[in-house]
């Protein structure tokens, strides 16, 4: 009986055993990407004066940034340590050829990554055990988008702290770009911390003579640290009272690049 019950605690003591090594070799990610990132290497080169971005929105998985050219957008799909890039498309402006190289090479890169590792402020994304993406992630990367369309019109315009990006083209095959004075971001941003962003979803448009195709749909996007905010659509021209002061000052910075 004594040999008996000695088999049996070191059955139990072993069976302990697995199930920790179990657990011990089971990777958990206890954190996501989310919010904004600022990309500093490409493989092992170091494109940090390129001012390269990624903003990850883990709620509704879909990530944007900025590529050194264009600003491109999609969705991502995560299983734990793995990662996998989908959809991603992008605007289609002229540039430089010196950007172009840049943008091609982080495109390639974020088409070929399968894992990320995020340790604090610092986020690699990964081809296997091959470092491809290094980012750091960033306290504030807003961007304002305002869009309005009907039938035969389109206008898009989307703005972050370096650029101002507009396009009069449904699919955005054709959009033009521009910096502005500092002065006018930190007016625009100034308007914008005055409101809750909470908010933009709740609006009650002024009026709705866009369901009848007599005025363009439009409607204001704020994203912000991974999250983002849209209003109802509203009659082009008529905002609701409390944003109204935000759609001027966009579409008074529109009418600024396009003369530059």
């Amino acid at each position: 009986m004594k040999f008996l019950a000695m088999i049996m605690v070191l059955a139990a003591i072993g069976s302990c055993g697995s199930s920790e090594k179990k657990i011990n070799d089971t990777e958990i990610v206890e954190s996501y990407p989310n919010g904004n990132y600022k990309i500093g290497l490409i493989k092992d080169s170091n494109e940090a004066s390129s001012e390269l971005t990624i903003i990850f929105n883990d709620s509704l998985k879909t990530v944007s940034g900025y590529s050194g050219c264009n600003r491109f957008n999609g969705t991502y799909i995560l299983d734990g340590s793995k990662i996998k890039f989908d959809q991603l498309v992008s605007t289609k402006m002229s540039c430089p050829e010196e950007k172009n190289e840049v943008e091609s090479k982080m495109i390639e890169a974020l088409a070929d990554v399968n894992s990320f590792i995020l340790e604090e402020e610092t986020l690699t994304l990964m081809k296997n055990e091959k470092n491809m993406l290094t980012a750091f992630k960033t306290q504030s990367n807003m961007m304002v988008s305002y869009q309005a369309s009907t039938r035969g019109f389109f206008e898009k315009i989307w703005i972050n702290q370096e650029h101002i990006n507009f396009s009069n083209d449904y699919n955005l095959a054709v959009s033009q770009s521009s910096e502005y004075p500092n002065t006018e971001w930190s007016e625009l941003k100034g308007m914008i911390d005055e409101i809750a962003l909470d908010s933009l979803p709740k609006l009650q448009p002024p009026s709705k003579t866009n369901q009848h195709d007599a005025a363009p749909a439009a409607s204001l996007q704020i994203e912000l640290n991974g999250e983002s905010f849209r209003t109802p659509n509203f009659d082009h021209g008529n905002p609701p009272k409390s944003i109204e002061n935000i759609v001027n000052k966009v579409l008074s910075m529109k009418k600024m690049a396009e003369k530059e």
